[in-house]
C-alpha cells in the first residue's frame, strides 16, 4: 500500500473521496499551492458594454463583467481622459462582480468614445463603447 502514502513537497494530497485528481473547479483554496496560485491570466470580459443613446438629463449606464488572475483593475476613458468617480460619474461594483459606469445626468459633453481597461500583471484588454446624448 505504498500509494497511499505518495506525497509531494509543500502539498498536502486530502481530497474528499470519489474526486479526481484533475483541476476540480471546487478545490479548497488551502488545498492549492503557491505555484498554483501564481497561475496568471490575462483580463477576459465576460459581459461587455455597449453603445447607448440617451436624451440630456437620463442616467447612462455602462455594464459590465471582468475576470482574470490576479483579479484585474479596471479604468475608465473618455476621449482618452481617464475618468475617477466624481459627482457625475459612479463607478459601482456589484456583489455578483458586474461592474457599472453610471453618469448621471448625461450632458451633451458626455457624448463620445468610452473605453475600459481591464488590467492585471497577465496584460490588459480594452472595450470600446459609444454614448450619444440628444441635448434637448
Amino acid at each position: 500500500m505504498a500509494q497511499d502514502k505518495i506525497r509531494s513537497p509543500g502539498r498536502s494530497l486530502s481530497r474528499s473521496p470519489g474526486r479526481s485528481a484533475s483541476r476540480s473547479p471546487a478545490r479548497r483554496l488551502d488545498d492549492t499551492t503557491e505555484a498554483q496560485l501564481e497561475r496568471l491570466y490575462k483580463p477576459v470580459f465576460v459581459m461587455k458594454p455597449s453603445s447607448i443613446k440617451c436624451s440630456e438629463g437620463q442616467t447612462a449606464r455602462f455594464d459590465l463583467k471582468v475576470v482574470g488572475r490576479p483579479m484585474p483593475d479596471t479604468y475608465w476613458f473618455h476621449n482618452g481622459q481617464q475618468i475617477i468617480n466624481d459627482y457625475t460619474h459612479k463607478i459601482v461594483i456589484k456583489e455578483d462582480g458586474v461592474q457599472s459606469l453610471i453618469i448621471v445626468p448625461a450632458l451633451p459633453q458626455d457624448s463620445g468614445e468610452w473605453t475600459v481597461v481591464a488590467q492585471n500583471r497577465a496584460g490588459r484588454t480594452t472595450v470600446t463603447v459609444n454614448l450619444s446624448v440628444d441635448g434637448k
